[in-house]
């Protein structure tokens, strides 16, 4: 793990990426053209918390691994060894049935969740908002006539990129031209005391922001609230 590539020309790689991948959170426009320092970034090899782009080039990652999936950081051979032999035995079986991981694991997180009784299994963030929405609109049919099923989210909140969770999110310059949106959805107040929306601090603040979101509240009606996100 020290960057250095063992194939001396991956141009092909390059513009394979170039041509055919599309990137999250990024702009393609500069890759269009033939100027060397424009190519996409590929990256090659992680160590712990840094990584190797296709120059050589070494980058702390402050993406990949703390925000998203890789957060124990790279080159970790005993993960890559359990994984390998849990992809040899039984690399996956449908949420209809068990498994011997996934059993052992929700016994550990369990333990960690005071309160909780039940863990499911989800790929993203996302999909737990989803089914957590799901779960929501479903009690509000079994229990209240389908009335009890809006879902409240505060203002600056992020809880997804799918269409239900940008529904539920309260960041403007994120959502903007994905709509319209999925309906039921509420927004409130944010809690931000340091993004003040009052002159006030401290338990006061905390006060304000939770009478503010009672408002909303009372203003759609406490028979049709379900959550709040």
């Amino acid at each position: 793990m020290d960057g250095k590539l063992r194939d001396n020309d991956i141009s092909h790689v390059v513009e394979a990426d170039r041509a055919h991948v599309w990137h999250h959170l990024i702009q393609h426009a500069p890759w269009s053209g033939t100027d060397p320092k424009a190519d996409p970034r590929i990256i090659v090899e992680g160590r712990g918390m840094r990584v190797w782009d296709q120059k050589g080039k070494e980058h702390l990652d402050g993406v990949s691994g703390g925000v998203w999936t890789v957060n124990v950081g790279y080159g970790r051979e005993r993960i890559a060894n359990a994984v390998r032999d849990q992809l040899i035995k039984l690399p996956y079986f449908a949420g209809s049935a068990g498994s011997i991981p996934g059993a052992l694991f929700s016994e550990k997180l369990i333990s960690k969740m005071p309160g909780m009784s039940r863990v499911y299994y989800t790929n993203s963030g996302s999909e737990a908002n989803e089914k957590a929405f799901k779960m929501v609109r479903q009690i509000a049919h079994k229990r209240y006539g389908g009335k009890k099923h809006k879902i409240l989210y505060r203002d600056r909140d992020y809880h997804g990129t799918t269409i239900a969770c940008l529904s539920a999110g309260g960041q403007d310059q994120r959502n903007a031209q994905y709509g319209p949106y999925t309906p039921g959805f509420v927004r409130v107040p944010h809690c931000l005391e340091y993004r003040a929306q009052w002159d006030l601090d401290g338990e006061a603040y905390g006060i304000a922001a939770a009478n503010a979101i009672e408002e909303v509240i009372l203003a759609e009606g406490p028979d049709t609230i379900g959550a709040l996100c």
